[in-house]
């Protein structure tokens, strides 16, 4: 079940995922390299991977990376969109249309969720194995 559970997860955080990043396209928000590169290998490819070590015989290593996934992502996303003042913060967006910024405004809060839950959910996975 947790290998499922996991897997679905990180579909559906995908999918977030590239709404998200088609809303930084239509209003041009841009990211550094070393940002661009967290995003790439912790918010895309590392859950990815961990959905993949889930359906192997080292499933903890998988909890784990889903898991340092999900909670890097939570915070990442977190403090770019609501605390850093920056074109990326849901406060000081670059001009646009009303849906642009409403796409914006709802993926980053939708992400902000399913990293949340996806996070606790890896920790409680963690917390059950330990036992």
């Amino acid at each position: 079940m947790n290998r499922i559970a996991i897997t679905a997860l990180v579909a559906i955080h995908f999918v977030a995922s590239i709404w998200h990043g088609n809303a930084h396209t239509t209003l041009a928000v841009g990211l550094s390299p070393a940002q661009t590169a967290f995003v790439y290998i912790v918010i895309v490819l590392a859950p990815l991977v961990a959905a993949g070590v889930m359906w192997t015989r080292y499933q903890t290593v998988g909890v784990w990376l889903f898991f340092a996934s999900m909670r890097g992502a939570f915070l990442f996303g977190a403090y770019n969109h609501y605390v850093l003042v920056s074109p990326d913060n849901i406060a000081h967006l670059p001009p646009g249309s009303p849906e642009a910024h409403a796409q914006f405004i709802d993926s980053a809060a939708t992400i902000a969720w399913i990293e949340l839950g996806a996070a606790l959910y890896g920790a409680y996975s963690l917390g059950r194995a330990a036992r």
